[in-house]
């Protein structure tokens, strides 16, 4: 082995044993005379990756690129350190140099369609998502991010597809369930709604996005009562009940009980 690789097989042994800083140092002394040698260019990206510099991640990793342009991991990486700066366009172009060279990194895709949705282009978003799942079905956090695009344009009914793709296999995910309680609230679909916003506080009680929205759906007792209701019944038309109570919800907050009870009422009369 020569001088340089035993000094390279000691930065990457000390790499490895997640001594960054140090494999940092001897990395840069290292390449400031060997500047070429991409196996040092592309660690330093990916150490300072790892540490969160991601400035200096990026200087490197674009040093890589310059010594192979088809480097698709140094490609790669450069995409998710642009991204988490927020540059979006940059990132885009790294992404497509990836797909456009015929890697097999798929998941590019995945942060195409991410880059997108930030860029409020939804569209090109879910055709990037489209293409991951052609590539591999059955890719969950595609699956995932898919759904909450299709949400956020209100495609609700194939957003719900997608979670349910996701909950299939695995119920017992927390954030799944709260957005399957987003997408049937988007539908004004209130019970199922409520139904999965109750699984999110059963597996995780202090989720507090769960709390607010079951708080805005299910009303306390005095209201119940307004209504001649003793307890909340999954059977109660929930969507017939909405419309007045959040009416009579504002008056109570405004201590006009009799204005609010006249709007918790008024459903009863139809």
């Amino acid at each position: 082995m020569t001088e340089i690789g035993k000094l390279i097989g000691e930065a990457e042994k000390h790499m490895m044993q997640g001594q960054l800083s140090l494999a940092a140092e001897e990395y840069k002394s290292l390449h400031k005379t060997h500047p070429k040698i991409i196996r040092i260019v592309y660690n330093l990206g990916v150490i300072y990756y790892t540490l969160g510099k991601i400035s200096e991640s990026i200087y490197y990793l674009e040093k890589t690129i310059e010594i192979e342009p088809n480097y698709s991991l140094a490609l790669y990486k450069l995409g998710i350190a642009y991204f988490r700066e927020a540059n979006f366009s940059k990132a885009i172009d790294k992404f497509t140099k990836i797909i456009e060279i015929g890697s097999d990194l798929y998941m590019a895709h995945y942060w195409m369609g991410l880059c997108y949705y930030h860029k409020g282009n939804s569209k090109k978003s879910l055709e990037h998502y489209n293409l991951l799942h052609k590539k591999t079905p059955k890719t969950t956090l595609g699956f995932y991010q898919k759904s909450i695009v299709m949400s956020s344009i209100g495609e609700h009914k194939n957003a719900i597809q997608c979670l349910k793709a996701i909950a299939d296999e695995n119920p017992a995910t927390v954030t799944v369930q709260y957005h399957l309680g987003n997408a049937y609230l988007g539908l004004k679909d209130i019970k199922n709604a409520i139904k999965h916003f109750k699984k999110v506080l059963k597996m995780q009680p202090d989720h507090f996005g769960a709390k607010i929205k079951l708080n805005s759906l299910i009303v306390d007792n005095d209201m119940l009562y307004s209504y001649g209701i003793e307890e909340y019944d999954e059977n109660i038309d929930l969507d017939e009940m909405t419309t007045n109570f959040h009416v009579g919800r504002v008056y109570k907050g405004l201590s006009l009980l009799d204005e609010a009870f006249r709007h918790f009422k008024e459903r009863l009369k139809k």
